[in-house]
C-alpha cells in the first residue's frame, strides 16, 4: 500500500502555528513565539554537527544549553528558489496538475523581483521544447504572448522590499496570500491578480498517447461540467500528437492576438478530451487550482514551508544593556512557544530574555579573556560552563556532565583556566528572565559555531518545511 500525504496537507499542518483561525497566530494574546540559541561548548565535530534526535532527550539537552531568545520579527511561506531565477537559454515547463511540491521549475522570479508562473511552453514545430529567452515583464492579470518564444507567462506577485530583505534568500523566496490591499501597497498589483482570478480553468493539456495519423486540422473537444476551454493539436513529424495546447489554433497566443485566458474555460472540476482525426492518441486536461490560478498563490507555488525570521541586532547585546552574548557562539537554534518567566507560572511576553543564570563575583578574574567555555566550581561542589564573562559577571549554564548543584553565595570559585593569584567569591547571584523548562520547543537544529560579534547584525532564519 502506497501513502501520501498531499501538498494541501502539508500547507495546513504547516499553517496551524499561525493561523489565527486556529487560535495560535504568532504573537495573539494567548500564544507567544520566540527563537533561542545555545551550546556555547562544541561539538565533538563542529563542521559535521550531528542531526537532533528524534525524541525527548535532545529536547532536554537542548533546554541545558540554552542561553537567550528573542522574539520573530515576521513570519512567511517560502518557496524553493532552486532554479527559479529566469535566465536566458533555460527552460522552463508549463504548470501541471501532476506535479507535487516545487522541483518542476514552473515558475520564475525576474531581476525585478516579479514572480510568474509558466503556463505555456515555448514550442517549435514539431512540439519539441523552445528555450525562454524574452524575459516576462508584465504586472497585469492578462496572458498575453508577449515574447517571440512563444512562452506564455502569468503574472502572480512581486516581492516587496521589505519581504525580500526578510525572507530571500539563495534558496527561498517569500510567498504570501493578500487579504486586502490600497492603491499605495506594494501587493496592491497581487491583490487585483488574486479578485480576477477565474474558477475552473483547463490551463494545459497532457500527452499520455501520442497514437498516429493526426494533423493541426484536427478538432479538440473538451467535456465537462464547465464551459469554453479550447485547444489544438500539435503533431511530430510522424503524425503523433507531441503536444496540444491552449488555443483554437496555434495563432490563438500569439503577439498581438489575444488573451489566452478566454481559451481556458471556467467551472470545470471534471472534463475528458477528445480529439478527431488520426487514431491511439490520449490527451487528459491539466487544470488549474480549484480557485483559479493567482488566487492564492500559496497554492499555485504548493509551499509547505514558513520562514520565521528574527535580526539580533546591536541593542541586543549584553554590553548595551540587551540580552545575547558577545564573544562566544552558539551551535543551537530552536522554536520555543509559551515560555514561562523564571520561578514563575506566567507568561514570558518581552522581546527578549535570557536563559543563562548570572554570578557577579568579587573581583574581575585576571585570566577573563580565557573563561568562555571553560569550568567554574564552587565550594558547594556547584559546577558549570561559561557562557560569557564581562568585569566581574559570569553567565553560566549547567549540564548532566556539570551536574545540577546550585551556587551559594559565598562560594570561592575555582576557575578554569587557573587564575593565577585570584581568590573570588560570588558576590551575588541572578536568576534568568526564562524558566528553560517552561512551554513547548517546536524545532531544534543543530548547526556549526556562529560567533557574535560585538556590535554586529545577526539575521536568523528558521524555516519549518513539511
Amino acid at each position: 500500500m502506497v501513502a501520501k500525504i498531499t501538498d494541501k496537507l502539508k500547507k495546513q499542518l504547516v499553517q496551524q502555528i499561525f493561523d489565527e483561525a486556529t487560535g495560535v497566530k504568532l504573537g495573539d494574546s494567548d500564544n507567544y513565539f520566540y527563537v533561542a540559541v545555545g551550546r556555547s561548548q562544541s561539538w565533538d565535530d563542529d563542521a559535521n554537527p550531528d542531526v537532533p534526535f528524534p525524541y525527548d532527550r535532545e529536547e532536554k539537552l537542548f533546554r541545558y544549553n540554552l542561553q537567550s531568545l528573542k522574539t520573530f520579527a515576521a513570519h512567511s511561506f517560502v518557496v524553493s528558489m532552486e532554479n527559479k531565477d529566469w535566465s536566458s537559454g533555460s527552460v522552463y515547463v508549463g504548470y501541471s496538475d501532476a506535479s507535487t511540491g516545487q522541483s518542476a521549475n514552473y515558475y520564475v522570479r525576474t531581476d525585478d523581483n516579479n514572480v510568474y508562473v509558466c503556463i505555456r511552453q515555448g514550442k517549435n514545430a514539431d512540439g519539441s521544447a523552445r528555450t525562454s529567452v524574452d524575459k516576462p515583464n508584465h504586472t497585469d492579470t492578462t496572458l498575453l504572448q508577449e515574447t517571440n518564444d512563444k512562452y506564455i507567462w502569468k503574472y502572480l506577485y512581486t516581492i516587496s522590499t521589505a519581504d525580500g530583505n526578510s525572507f530571500l534568500t539563495s534558496n527561498f523566496m517569500p510567498v504570501k496570500y493578500v487579504d486586502s490591499a490600497g492603491p499605495t501597497d506594494p501587493y496592491f498589483g497581487q491583490y487585483t491578480i488574486q479578485n480576477a482570478a477565474v474558477a475552473g480553468q483547463i490551463v494545459g493539456y497532457r500527452v499520455l498517447q501520442a497514437g498516429s495519423g493526426y494533423t493541426t486540422s484536427d478538432t479538440v473537444t473538451v467535456i465537462g461540467d464547465g464551459s469554453g476551454a479550447t485547444g489544438h493539436v500539435i503533431p511530430d513529424g510522424t503524425g503523433g500528437i507531441a503536444a496540444v495546447e491552449v488555443g483554437d489554433s496555434a495563432r490563438a497566443g500569439s503577439v498581438g492576438f489575444g488573451d489566452m485566458a478566454a481559451y481556458m474555460g471556467s467551472g470545470y472540476s471534471q472534463a475528458n478530451v477528445t480529439i478527431s482525426g488520426g487514431s491511439g492518441g490520449k490527451v487528459v486536461p491539466i487544470f488549474g487550482p480549484r480557485a483559479g490560478l493567482g488566487a492564492n498563490p500559496i497554492d499555485d507555488l504548493r509551499s509547505t514551508a514558513i520562514m520565521f525570521s528574527v535580526k539580533l541586532e546591536i541593542e541586543d547585546e549584553f554590553e548595551n544593556g540587551g540580552k545575547f552574548l558577545t564573544g562566544n557562539d552558539y551551535r543551537q537554534v530552536g522554536i520555543w512557544k509559551n515560555p514561562t518567566q523564571y520561578g514563575s507560572s506566567t507568561p514570558f511576553t518581552a522581546t527578549s530574555g535570557t536563559v543563562a543564570k548570572k554570578l557577579r563575583l568579587t573581583a574581575i578574574p585576571s585570566q577573563i579573556a580565557y573563561l568562555n567555555d571553560t569550568t567554574v566550581t564552587g565550594t558547594s561542589t556547584a559546577q558549570a560552563y561559561v557562557d560569557y564573562a564581562k568585569d566581574s559577571d559570569i553567565w553560566i549554564h549547567q549540564t548532566e556532565e556539570t551536574g545540577f548543584t546550585d551556587f551559594q553565595i559565598g562560594d570561592t570559585l575555582t576557575l578554569d583556566p587557573a587564575s593565577t593569584g585570584d581568590t573570588l567569591t560570588v558576590d551575588t547571584i541572578t536568576n534568568p528572565d526564562v524558566d528553560p523548562y517552561s512551554g513547548e520547543i517546536l524545532y531544534i537544529t543543530n548547526i556549526e559555531p556562529i560567533i557574535r560579534q560585538p556590535d554586529g547584525t545577526e539575521d536568523l532564519k528558521v524555516i519549518i518545511k513539511l
